[in-house]
């Protein structure tokens, strides 16, 4: 059942128009999660931070998304994705907002943490519509477009920053004009119809709920292979990633804010790039390839950045080469479990993968500034090799399969 000429009986702008408003979740994502990289250099002597304060306010956002992603997940299975498809938003222009008028660790801590429940909350939402309204042989293109928006939000968030350093207090404008790109896609979210998948579900047999509620050993390992490599994936992504403004201006471009931000638009488009380069490759060549091709080059190239100890500008093309193939990793991840769970638990699978996830990026948060930079691109190196590992023997391919039988090769009990 592909379903994505349903949308408003097949007419291409509402097709694009679905995309881009459940795109722009992965947008408002890579837009705050990066806007923070540069705000931390100067918010801890503006506001009297203790060190760790300063460790819960960067992680403040992805400790809210640990509580969203699971709760609107199972919401969006239980009354529909429709109903709540713009309601998390309405969390991110509020807290955005009050994020950028905080006096203190406490307000700017509880906004950050109550915006990052409606950040987690639309992982699951967005991603689950997407999948559910794309057609088999175009929805590895359509998710990685979707999740490649992550990094034209990220390429934003450094130009704004690039607009806004030259201001003492410049990180107040750049969260709060985060939270006003918000406030048009949430009044336009409302447009979209409910997911036909969805409806569909609801209307299942007494012997089609039983067939999907019986859960197969392949169910649990593709389950526990989801999350693992979605929590491997972002100890290094968010531990690395979180700090790219710190390494950069510790690895030769001290307190130099403008330079830092010009680096940042282009580490941004090397994420754009990977997401790129990836789309021709998702639905011919397929997921496991780049999913493990992705890992390998991750690992080697930590690796490599650990030993050589590059400084000065040679870091700038080496990150930029990492966030490239990195995306390929990062796609597949986030978007797997969309493919492979029934339409009944979809959303709850993915919401429930999204917050493992998270607490792997609030690990990497936490692990890279307790060692010296090389020392870090090794630990993470060795995460990286066990996620090598652990795609070989496991990831599954999801290319040119309709949804319902991806959910009987690989979770569905025989």
């Amino acid at each position: 059942m592909d379903n994505f000429d349903q949308l408003d009986n097949g007419k291409a702008g509402s097709q694009k128009k679905l995309f881009t408003l459940a795109s722009m979740g992965l947008f408002l994502d890579g837009y705050d999660l990066s806007i923070i990289t540069m705000a931390i250099l100067v918010i801890p002597s503006q506001l009297d931070l203790t060190k760790l304060e300063y460790v819960l306010v960067d992680v403040s956002s992805f400790a809210g998304m640990l509580i969203g992603a699971p709760i609107l997940g199972v919401l969006s299975d239980r009354i529909g994705r429709k109903k709540i498809f713009g309601l998390d938003l309405i969390f991110f222009v509020v807290f955005a907002i009050t994020s950028g008028l905080s006096g203190n660790f406490i307000e700017l801590f509880l906004s950050r943490l109550l915006m990052g429940i409606g950040i987690g909350g639309d992982y699951p939402i967005s991603s689950t519509m997407m999948s559910e309204f794309s057609p088999k042989k175009y929805r590895g293109k359509l998710l990685i477009t979707m999740v490649g928006m992550y990094w034209l939000g990220a390429f934003v968030s450094s130009a704004v920053n690039y607009v806004f350093v030259i201001y003492p207090y410049f990180w107040r404008y750049t969260f709060i004009i985060g939270g006003l790109i918000a406030i048009p896609v949430i009044l336009l979210r409302f447009e979209i119809p409910e997911s036909p998948r969805w409806i569909a579900s609801k209307e299942k047999t007494e012997n089609d709920k039983n067939k999907y509620s019986k859960k197969s050993p392949k169910f649990y390992t593709m389950l526990i292979f989801v999350l693992l490599a979605w929590f491997i994936f972002d100890i290094a992504a968010y531990g690395i990633g979180f700090y790219y403004p710190v390494i950069f201006s510790t690895l030769g471009f001290k307190d130099q804010f403008r330079p830092i931000a010009e680096i940042s638009m282009l580490i941004s488009i090397g994420g754009i790039s990977g997401y790129l380069i990836a789309l021709p490759l998702a639905d011919r060549i397929g997921r496991r390839f780049l999913i493990i091709a992705g890992f390998f080059i991750m690992s080697v190239l930590l690796i490599l950045g650990s030993v050589i100890k590059i400084t000065g500008l040679y870091t700038v093309p080496f990150f930029f080469l990492f966030v490239l193939f990195e995306q390929w990793v990062g796609a597949v991840t986030l978007f797997y479990p969309t493919e492979i769970f029934d339409t009944s638990i979809r959303s709850s699978m993915q919401g429930l993968a999204t917050a493992v996830s998270r607490v792997g990026a609030i690990m990497g948060i936490v692990l890279f500034p307790l060692f010296p930079i090389f020392s870090s691109l090794s630990i993470f190196a060795g995460f990286s090799v066990v996620g090598l590992v652990l795609v070989i023997f496991l990831a599954p391919e999801t290319k040119n399969a309709s949804l319902e039988k991806n959910v009987e090769n690989y979770t569905l009990s025989k």
